[in-house]
């Protein structure tokens, strides 16, 4: 099979056409990343000079770490260094990281912020600095080369950075240095991601129809959009997708003036757990959802065992495998779909490894890209994020 493929998707002259029209602002960057090669290069040799990293402290918060978590909880479970993630201001987190031991005092702490300016980045950097878990040899920054206060205060220090390109936003980035530096420190092939998102973007055709599925959704009225998985390690995936989704598309004003289009509400769910939830409000609640289901195609070696034990239960007689038995509550699932006759499509990826994911952020990227560019609004800015910053900014000050 091809690295994606998609089932029960529609095709879209207009949104196929969108493409072009993204390719052609300037201000637009996440098609040209796989081609960077000078940011590649860099990348590659920090990641040489870190080699042997066996502790990583990120400290970012959105789209400076869900990507990075979402790679981390796919590969994590053989990965040559441990991550811990900074991110909200919970107290907890810090107690959590205490708790670790002395030992984590002795890591590499990555430090991402677009903007440069992030508020709850530069508290923890403060906070890490002053109970001596930062020190300035051990440390990288990834930011915009605008100027900032990371980007200053890095400069002033002489603290190693790595660029997030200027017209990359920061939910776009994880593909750039964001992601790419931390799973080079796991040992992961990070040729093997860019790899995937070239691919990916040889295929507009393919994106444009997962968008045109979630178009007509919108026609009838479904206005919860629900992205399935069936590996919990692709749960952090889902946390990805639904920041993409709904920082992306939901949008007050066209960009020429005028009251943009109602899009859906994003929703990311993980089978089996909420197959035992969720699934009885598709089934038996209102008909104003529309289903993603994202399927593994080669979930790789497992531990086959032979049922009888429990002789009660429906097992098959012969020999059977816990990736069977996951790939056919995957079957059901879809069954009950078709039966209940709930609308949805399938995204289907070869296998769980760097070249399907990379392919997998970028054909979702380049969807949310060209129906942003058809319902003629900006995907690529925050309002309504900048203005809660602003309401911080201004207790803050108070």
């Amino acid at each position: 099979m091809a690295i994606i493929e998609l089932k029960k998707t529609s095709q879209s002259p207009e949104l196929e056409a969108a493409w072009a029209k993204l390719l052609a602002r300037k201000e637009v960057g996440f098609p040209q990343i796989p081609t960077l090669e000078e940011n590649w290069t860099a990348l590659h040799a920090r990641i040489r000079e870190c080699a042997g990293t066996k502790r990583l402290i990120i400290v970012g918060i959105g789209g400076s770490s869900l990507g990075t978590r979402a790679i981390y909880e796919a590969f994590g479970h053989h990965s040559f260094c441990q991550i811990f993630f900074l991110e909200s201001l919970d107290p907890l987190n810090w107690r959590k990281l205490k708790s670790l031991g002395d030992e984590w005092r002795d890591n590499h702490v990555l430090i991402v912020s677009k903007s440069g300016g992030t508020l709850e980045t530069l508290a923890w950097v403060e906070k890490l600095r002053a109970e001596k878990y930062l020190r300035l040899d051990h440390c990288t920054v990834i930011a915009s080369p605008v100027a900032g206060q990371l980007q200053e205060w890095a400069s002033k220090h002489n603290v190693p950075t790595l660029a997030i390109p200027d017209n990359v936003g920061g939910r776009f980035s994880v593909l750039t240095a964001v992601g790419m530096f931390p799973a080079g420190l796991m040992g992961l092939n990070i040729e093997g991601f860019r790899k995937g998102a070239a691919w990916a973007l040889t295929q507009p055709q393919l994106s444009a129809a997962l968008g045109a599925s979630v178009m007509q959704s919108w026609s009838r009225g479904q206005w919860i959009t629900q992205k399935w998985t069936f590996l919990e390690s692709l749960g952090s995936f889902g946390q990805w997708w639904q920041q993409l989704w709904g920082e992306s598309l939901a949008k007050r004003e066209l960009r020429t003036g005028g009251k943009a289009a109602r899009v859906s509400t994003p929703m990311t769910c993980v089978g089996s757990r909420d197959q035992h939830s969720v699934l009885q409000q598709l089934v038996d609640g209102e008909r104003d959802k529309f289903i993603i289901v994202l399927r593994v195609e080669n979930l790789g070696e497992d531990t086959a065992f032979h049922s009888g034990m429990f002789p009660a239960q429906p097992y098959a007689p012969d020999p059977v495998s816990i990736g069977d038995i996951l790939q056919l509550e995957v079957q059901a699932f879809e069954d009950t779909l078709v039966e209940s006759r709930i609308d949805h499509c399938t995204v289907s990826i070869e296998d769980v490894s760097e070249t399907s994911l990379g392919a997998l952020f970028m054909i979702w990227q380049m969807a949310i890209g060209q129906l942003g560019e058809v319902l003629q609004i900006n995907a690529f800015d925050q309002p309504g994020v900048e203005l809660a910053k602003k309401h911080v900014a201004r207790l803050l000050r108070e």
